[in-house]
């Protein structure tokens, strides 16, 4: 074949595959412009995890400090904190790992609400909002067992758990919702999920849910809040034959950090555990500078025990005899 020929079959072949190209909406580079070696492509940049996921459990930089402050204390606690904007969690297991959750468990229902309301795609109706500002700031035990049967139960809340990567927290086979077990980190990732940006729960519900816990009833504003500047709160306290257990959930915003408190004794009052948890706060606090104030704490003793709990202002029963609340769930 020619030269001449050659070059006009290539021509002929190169308009080919422009039209072709065209034909499927394919752009095609021209071989004349085309470099000899394809240049490699840059990989694509690695999508950042949402804030609130889960990430891994580190100790404290001040490990000694709390371990030391802990040894002196009754019973058996865990502590855990998140600043916002880092993955690692900081953990301090002194004693047990999962505490019974009381109340606190109430933060994981209001979640649930809100992600199924989501998956729905709709807002949060009045009935749900009626029934979460009691659960929340007052700590009813009638709103978040309505919610609780509303959401599906332990099924309900689990699956919901796990969407936002708490995976250590066990649910009572009887279905008692304050009989939920947890650890420190779970309740902090599920925390994060209120303070931080994500995918789980939409900001406006977030910013709902934020309202509620800035808003608790001032006998139930005490625990993790000691030393922070400001603070949003969730505690519970149940007293049983195995003795007091007390935890507190409190975060000093979208900026700052998110802690939490665990707190077991089979000897300990409920005002010594909240004494046990205000000075974990407060170590915590002064490492973190910008998020406390010049005061050592702003947290106020809770409401006298004599006249009930929080779960739905039962009677008290002290550790030893049989709580009312228990065998009604």
């Amino acid at each position: 074949m020619s030269a001449k020929a050659l070059i006009t079959r290539r021509t002929a072949l190169r308009g080919l595959l422009v039209a072709t190209g065209a034909a499927i909406g394919v752009p095609v580079v021209r071989a004349a412009n085309r470099p000899e070696k394809a240049a490699p492509r840059k990989p694509a940049p690695t999508k950042l995890a949402s804030p609130a996921d889960p990430g891994p459990y580190v100790p404290f930089p001040y490990q000694d400090e709390l371990k030391k402050y802990l040894d002196t204390r009754d019973g058996e606690q865990s502590v855990a904190m998140r600043v916002h904007g880092q993955r690692e969690i900081h953990v301090l297991n002194h004693g047990a790992t999962t505490y019974i959750t009381a109340s606190i468990i109430k933060l994981a229902i209001m979640e649930t609400v809100m992600i199924q309301a989501a998956g729905e795609k709709r807002q949060l109706t009045e009935d749900e909002k009626d029934l979460l500002v009691p659960m929340i700031e007052n700590s009813s035990n009638d709103a978040a067992t309505a919610l609780w049967t509303k959401a599906g139960r332990a099924d309900g809340v689990r699956n919901a758990m796990r969407r936002m990567g708490a995976t250590h927290t066990t649910f009572d086979p009887e279905q008692r919702w304050g009989l939920t077990s947890t650890t420190a980190a779970d309740q902090v990732i599920l925390a994060d999920h209120i303070f931080c940006h994500n995918d789980v729960i939409p900001e406006p519900m977030r910013a709902y849910a934020r309202e509620l816990m800035s808003s608790v009833a001032e006998d139930q504003d005490w625990g993790m809040t000691a030393g922070m500047k400001s603070a949003f709160v969730k505690n519970g306290w149940l007293p049983r034959d195995d003795g007091w257990h007390v935890n507190s959930v409190a975060s000093t915003g979208t900026t700052g950090y998110t802690a939490v408190g665990l707190t077991h004794s089979a000897t300990a009052s409920m005002d010594d555990l909240v004494e046990t948890i205000e000075g974990m706060a407060r170590i915590i606090a002064r490492h973190q500078p910008r998020s406390v104030t010049a005061q050592p704490s702003q947290a106020s003793t809770p409401a006298p025990y004599a006249t009930g709990d929080d779960h739905g202002h039962i009677p008290f029963r002290a550790p030893g005899t049989r709580d009312m609340w228990i065998q009604a769930f």
